[in-house]
């Protein structure tokens, strides 16, 4: 008999759902989301809710196109859309935040098998994406 088991990963099982985790996480940026928009303005919270709506809507258009599940309900494009306004500048257009938002779901999470399938962050990748697209 051996004390050794090799398994592939999760190597930690819990009930919880990304569901229930992104909420987590979503809670978690709820404080610093309010004092960024206290800090910066309205602005913040105008780039934050495209941010979003970008990241959920080209995921959502993304599963449609490509006749696959809606994972939108799994919270995952809303937190990704709250990063990517974190990472940012407050004086960023809109469309740029757009764009970076579509890189994020579509290239970068959707292309390479959706979450948790991804080579790199897909907030991380759009933010690195952007500011060497668009340096000024």
């Amino acid at each position: 008999m051996s004390l050794l088991k090799v398994s592939s990963s999760p190597h930690i099982r819990h009930e919880d759902t990304t569901k229930i985790l992104m909420s987590d996480v979503i809670i978690a940026l709820t404080p610093a989301l309010i004092f960024g928009i206290y800090i910066f303005g309205i602005r913040a919270a105008f780039l934050t809710l495209v941010s979003v709506l970008g990241c959920v809507l080209s995921e959502f258009i993304y599963n449609k196109i490509t006749k696959k599940p809606n994972t939108t309900g799994d919270l995952s494009a809303v937190v990704s859309g709250i990063l990517l306004a974190f990472n940012v500048p407050v004086t960023a257009p809109a469309w740029m935040v757009l764009v970076g938002a579509v890189f994020a779901m579509v290239v970068v999470k959707a292309l390479f098998g959706g979450i948790g399938k991804n080579f790199v962050n897909p907030v991380l990748a759009a933010r690195v994406f952007l500011f060497a697209s668009w340096p000024s």
